[in-house]
């Protein structure tokens, strides 16, 4: 009986053995972890009236330049955008119009004109790649026209001496293109 029992035990614990080796699972865990950031968004717009005047300043058949320049990054020599960027740029000078008949404004890119056109306002877009610097320069070329008529409206204007403080508006809205 002893055998037997030993031979029962024996077996017991070879089959406890077997069962337990092929019931074995193999784990492993890796862990990494990463830093997330944003991308640099970079913009910057800046502009000057041409020859350094301080307001554009016209009689009838003058003209007069303002200069723009429009570039992504946020100063000279920083950081370019690392995204893509679409660059709207809007000139309003409606009020102007108004009050100085033959009044036009033309915006100029590389000596060739740009924009749309419609009622004392002009609007363009330009667009900018990822990583790539954008740093380009235009030109608005305010010119008071001869009206054409009876110069009355113009003479008028000059006159009154027209002034308007918000007579040319450049607005520039920068937005990552999806």
């Amino acid at each position: 009986m002893k055998k037997k029992l030993f031979l029962v035990i024996l077996a017991l614990a070879i089959l406890t053995s077997l069962t337990a080796g092929t019931l074995a699972v193999y784990t492993k865990t890796l862990t990494d972890t990463e830093k997330i950031e944003a991308k640099r968004f970079a913009f910057s717009a800046d502009g000057k009236i041409a020859n350094d005047k301080t307001s554009i300043n016209l009689a009838p058949t003058e003209s007069m330049e303002y200069d723009f320049s429009i570039a992504n990054v946020d100063s000279e020599g920083g950081p370019v955008a690392e995204v893509p960027l679409t660059f709207k740029v809007t000139i309003d000078y409606k009020q102007a119009a108004g009050q100085m008949p033959g009044l036009k404004a033309t915006l100029y890119y590389k000596d060739e004109e740009v924009g749309e056109y419609s009622d004392g306002q002009i609007t363009y877009t330009a667009n900018s790649s990822a990583g790539v610097l954008f740093d380009e320069d235009y030109k608005v070329v305010v010119n008071w026209a001869d009206d054409g008529g009876s110069n009355e409206g113009q003479t008028n204007a000059g006159k009154s001496k027209v002034s308007v403080a918000t007579g040319l508006n450049l607005t520039v809205v920068a937005t990552q293109t999806v």
